[in-house]
């Protein structure tokens, strides 16, 4: 199950969006924003009190509270924490930054006076627990075992909505782009107006290296794929469907299995290839070369890119005021690499 994230929020994808692609961090992520010349002032305080992660705003997030958020993301997002201990190292420090800025946002929409109702929380949970088919009290259930209470993921929903609320209010004066815009972008870039490559995947994700191996070798020596998916996947929004991923762009992949799958030739299976979400065997499908295209065809995509840039550019200024102004101190251990600088897309 995966929260669906408004997509003119940044958002961090492994692989193809509208599936649970959303890393353990997009949804705090998605939020922040590029912070384009953003100046965060975020340091180490060795005065934080024993077992804190950071400070922001004056309020102490200790390390179990850290993890705790990461518990709910691993469960809404189906991310799972690195085991590489440099991995590890790096992805506890993003976590630590990403989730202090997001009490930034958290500020500001409360500053803002959005209040997002129980219920609207409450009946955007049932809409995901039913399109993860299962149900309400299932699901509750099963959050124990996660160490995740409801009531988390009731909050985490609400952040969500507010946020997309925030960017709504503050970005509303943003005007839209015209036609002439559109052309004039489009003139300015004729040579990468084309269609890219696109690829039908199917895809296994498992939880260990050795699963995939043997996965991997069945589906190699003639087991059918969609088979395969159904037996052992972990990804439940694609195992009923053979483990489609649909016709999907190297884009809209994690850069590692982008690489593996537009290698791979047409009918093949590859991998294994681990990503954030586990280990990955994929099969290729028909293989879609990319094409020239023409104005008309692009001109709608080309207003949204250039309405959405807008937007953003308005919302990453709204950003800056805002985390210049909190003050958020790390505990070395949590101390995030570039601390003066926002989390951005990819991170």
């Amino acid at each position: 199950m995966k929260l669906q994230v408004p997509g003119f929020l940044r958002q961090v994808t492994l692989v193809p969006s509208g599936r649970r692609t959303q890393a353990a961090l997009a949804a705090v992520l998605v939020l922040l924003g590029g912070g384009s010349g953003a100046n965060l002032t975020m340091r180490a305080l060795d005065a934080l009190p024993d077992g804190a992660a950071f400070r922001a705003g004056g309020t102490v997030v200790t390390q179990e509270q850290l993890q705790q958020r990461v518990n709910v993301m691993e469960l809404l997002y189906g991310v799972q924490q690195p085991s590489d201990p440099a991995a590890a190292d790096q992805f506890r420090r993003s976590v630590a930054k990403a989730v202090a800025v997001s009490m930034v946002v958290d500020d500001a929409a409360r500053d803002a006076g959005i209040v997002i109702a129980d219920k609207a929380a409450s009946d955007q949970l049932d809409k995901l627990v039913s399109d993860d088919g299962t149900d309400r009290k299932t699901f509750v259930q099963q959050l124990g075992g996660h160490g995740v209470s409801e009531q988390d993921v009731l909050d985490e929903i609400k952040r969500q909505q507010a946020g997309a609320r925030l960017f709504q209010q503050v970005t509303a004066p943003v005007k839209a782009t015209t036609d002439a815009d559109a052309q004039h972008y489009y003139d300015a870039n004729r040579a990468q107006m084309v269609s890219p490559e696109q690829r039908e995947l199917a895809n296994i994700v498992v939880t260990s290296q050795d699963q995939a191996q043997s996965v991997a070798q069945q589906a190699r020596s003639g087991a059918d794929f969609g088979t395969l998916a159904g037996q052992y996947s972990m990804d439940g929004s694609t195992k009923g469907s053979g483990g489609s991923l649909g016709t999907v762009a190297a884009s809209q992949l994690d850069a590692t299995y982008a690489k593996a799958a537009f290698a791979a030739p047409a009918g093949s299976v590859f991998g294994p290839v681990q990503t954030q979400q586990g280990w990955n065997v994929g099969r290729v499908g028909a293989v879609h070369p990319g094409t020239p295209m023409t104005f008309d065809q692009l001109k709608d995509a080309i207003k949204t890119k250039l309405d959405n840039d807008a937007k953003l550019k308005v919302w990453d200024d709204f950003l800056v005021t805002r985390i210049k102004a909190a003050d958020v101190r790390y505990a070395p251990d949590y101390l995030p690499a570039d601390p003066d600088a926002p989390p951005a897309a990819g991170q």
